[in-house]
């Protein structure tokens, strides 16, 4: 037993007793209202009203152009995406403006990788306007899309980037004199089908400046913190005027880093290919609004809009003023994050290691300290750390479970696409409340082992995980930074030789203000990523947290029913917190759910399907609704969708309907390999032609779409292709394609196809989804097959 566990009480007097454990709970609830006014610190500011002073960037006169252009749907190909493109092109007009609609074939960037399948293609249509500067050294380019998906208006994805940028431009062609520096309006096309409009804007676009700076504009939900959350290499100076410059600077070089591992892209990624300085920024709360039919523009939290806006005037004004050319050079890089209130604190990549070494060697001082004072043995610390491991892994169980319990209660909630809940504040808490309970039922169990040997244990972890993050990318540095304050918390804690001193949790609850910060704000910020997935991160970061104030307040007896009410009650507040989260989220019209479905019809044998496509490895059960067009089992799928192979399908009664197109241009072989040029074309105008090879052999060489060549890489099914959206009206589409000859004729199938869920309203038989389900994947396709 360690000598701070064996001072009875009766060595203690009683009034010591209870200045110490009132210092505890006063520390606990310090800590845990630091982290909270550091989560509130990042709440977006109030939104400037319409009649604002004209310098100003205002949300309401931005969120007045989102009521206009996106209301309904827009996506790429279609006729509510032509008219959102004029509307922007006269407001551009109507700034004094001259814009320019960038007309080209985009492909997906290279930076994406490699595409199997059908890879999209597309006549994609860019806005760009320019504010002429007096002097310039280079550019500014504010960037955002202007095209939505199929099922929603996209208020905010990207409707949200674009109204900001033309209030900006507003309040920037007011000032009364040219900037220094060009300010480029860029409006890129075709972002949700490949980033296919800035990809062709870094190809063809014969005005690019390869030195110019790129502000992209983007959003995951309906609101939240604007968050710069990613920047090219090389970027520090500009992230340094963004901190100085921007009124609301949130950022943090840990979601950079770990978007390095994720396949997220954005336009960002295309600008990144080509060289160019750039910064993504995006709002990602609310996110059961994402991609749904609800992210209209009653949808569009007004402070995330007033928060992006007034950034980017903020710094556009900045950089439209300096020489440019030290921004994009290779500046070097910094990790940086948030600390209350609104500051954006950085300092060089090259500290990340030697922080890593120094939050190593002071940990290792306060174990080797606490060892020295007797306060732990070394079984015990090595004990505390593997204990602190166990409660990692069970709080990712926890969150499992934690999910598995709310869909059985509301089952409707895996259907979201980013599961998370259109209300997800009672069900965050409740997950919040219920690690605290495991955390006390973890305690209980081992309180044997001491509470300074569980605490210091943590601190270990969380400095090992640190350093690997940092061996792994100097971004992820701001893991470590309250690693150094804890261990001199708990040294100057320690050095207070009476273990009832009040004064041990004084010290130690300041060497923990930096934890409240960048470790329990953090778990709750976490959130923004979805309810579902955010679990997984969000729970143990906050049960590493909680256990480093676990000294605050132990205690050095423990009568065991006391301390079970501890869990008990955590078990019982997070069952009310889930009840009202489910009260909050009934489902409904108000709160619809996603749904498939689509229709096929095969013009050569006149046969039609109704079908529901399924991922092969994880096929679903569909809604009522959906299942009423299918029966049976997952099936070839009669469309040529290589990324959906398999569907529930259900036939269909034939509509009239043209079948595309197809005409052999040339076709020649040499040197074994044989070259078909061809004619695609749609009759019927749909939104796009696919063209499907069967190259199970793996003969095809190269596909190009109109001279954009794309790298064919076949499905596990062995099919590759092209998607081309937006097809010119009345003018075929040449598809060059290149394979080795002498293996037989080669199969193809061709499809014209509308992605809108308006293309099935008129087809036999078919009946709108209820009130509470909306179209979020719908098609309506016509094949015909051919070998070549």
């Amino acid at each position: 037993m360690t000598r701070s566990e064996d001072v009875s009480a009766e060595e203690s007097p009683r009034p010591r007793r209870r200045a110490t454990a009132w210092a505890g709970a006063l520390g606990a609830l310090l800590l845990l209202l630091v982290a909270a006014l550091t989560v509130l610190d990042q709440v977006p500011p109030a939104p400037a009203p319409a009649d604002a002073p004209a310098g100003e960037f205002s949300a309401d006169r931005a969120h007045a152009h989102i009521e206009r252009f996106a209301a309904r749907p827009h996506p790429l190909g279609t006729g509510e995406h032509d008219r959102t493109r004029e509307y922007l092109v006269a407001e551009l007009a109507g700034l004094g403006l001259e814009p320019e609609v960038h007309e080209a074939w985009g492909v997906p960037p290279a930076a994406l990788g490699e595409i199997g399948g059908l890879a999209p293609v597309g006549r994609v249509r860019n806005i760009v306007a320019v504010i002429e500067g007096t002097d310039p050294t280079g550019r500014v380019l504010l960037a955002a899309h202007y095209d939505s998906v199929p099922a929603g208006p996209g208020a905010n994805d990207d409707g949200a980037g674009v109204a900001a940028i033309l209030e900006v431009a507003r309040a920037l062609t007011g000032d009364g004199a040219p900037p220094r520096n060009d300010v480029v309006l860029l409006l890129t096309d075709g972002e949700e089908v490949g980033l296919l409009g800035a990809e062709a804007y870094t190809a063809d676009h014969p005005d690019l400046a390869a030195d110019g700076v790129v502000l992209n504009h983007e959003a995951r939900g309906s609101g939240g913190t604007v968050i710069m959350f990613r920047a090219t290499p090389g970027a520090a100076p500009l992230i340094r005027t963004f901190a100085a410059a921007a009124p609301y600077p949130v950022a943090d070089s840990t979601t950079a880093a770990v978007f390095e591992f994720l396949p997220n892209d954005t336009d960002f990624t295309a600008f990144r290919a080509t060289g160019l300085t750039a910064m993504d920024f995006a709002y990602a709360g609310g996110s059961a609004h994402y991609h749904s039919v609800l992210d209209s523009p009653e949808h569009v939290d007004r402070r995330s809009l007033q928060q992006m806006g007034a950034n980017t005037l903020a710094l556009t004004r900045v950089l439209a003023a300096e020489d440019l050319a030290g921004y994009t050079a290779d500046g070097g890089d910094l990790v940086y994050f948030n600390l209350p209130p609104d500051t954006l604190l950085y300092f060089p990549a090259e500290w990340a290691l030697p922080l890593a070494v120094v939050s190593l060697l002071f940990t290792v001082g306060a174990l080797v300290f606490a060892r020295v004072r007797r306060e732990t043995t070394v079984p015990r610390l090595l004990a505390g750390s593997g204990a602190v491991l166990l409660l990692l892994a069970l709080a990712g169980v926890l969150g499992a479970l934690y999910w598995w319990a709310l869909v059985a209660l509301r089952p409707g909630f895996a259907d979201l696409l980013t599961g998370t809940p259109y209300e997800p504040l009672w069900p965050q808490a409740a997950a919040v409340v219920l690690t605290a309970g495991l955390v006390a039922l973890w305690y209980l169990v081992l309180r044997r082992v001491g509470a300074y040997a569980l605490a210091l244990g943590a601190l270990l972890v969380l400095a090992l995980l640190g350093t690997a993050g940092v061996l792994a990318s100097p971004g992820l540095a701001p893991v470590l930074v309250p690693v150094p304050f804890a261990a001199l918390g708990a040294l100057a804690a320690l050095a207070v030789r009476d273990p009832d001193s009040p004064w041990r949790r004084v010290l130690w609850t300041a060497g923990l203000v930096p934890t409240a910060v960048w470790v329990l704000a953090a778990a709750w910020i976490a959130f923004d990523t979805g309810l579902e997935p955010g679990l997984y991160t969000a729970l143990p970061l906050a049960a590493l947290g909680l256990v480093l104030a676990v000294p605050l307040v132990a205690a050095p007896r423990v009568r065991w029913l006391r301390a079970a009410a501890v869990p008990a009650l955590a078990v019982a507040a997070s069952a009310a917190l889930v009840a009202a989260g489910t009260a909050a989220n009934p489902g409904g019209a108000a709160q619809p759910l996603p749904t498939a479905l689509a229709y096929t019809l095969d013009a050569d044998t006149g046969e039609a399907f109704w079908t529901v496509p399924q991922d092969r490895e994880d096929p679903h059960t569909p809604d009522a609704w959906a299942a009423g067009f299918v029966s049976g089992e997952a099936v070839d799928n009669p469309a040529p969708e290589p990324s959906r192979p398999v569907a529930l399908v259900g036939a269909a009664e034939a509509a009239a309907l043209d079948p595309p197109e197809l005409e052999v241009l040339f076709d020649e072989s040499a040197d074994g390999e044989r070259t078909l040029r061809l004619a695609l074309a749609s009759p019927r105008g749909a939104e796009g032609i696919v063209l499907a090879v069967d190259d199970a052999d793996g003969r095809v060489s190269a596909i190009s779409v109109e001279g954009r060549e794309v790298a064919p890489v076949p499905t596990p099914d062995g099919v590759v292709g092209v998607h081309v959206h937006a097809p010119p009206a009345g003018t075929p589409v040449g598809v060059e394609v290149r394979f080795a000859a002498g293996g037989g004729p080669l199969a193809v199938r061709l499809a014209d196809v509308d992605r809108s869920p308006s293309a099935l309203a008129d087809l036999p038989g078919y009946t709108p989804p209820p009130p509470d389900r909306y179209l979020s994947y719908s098609r309506l396709t016509v094949t015909t097959a051919h070998e070549l």
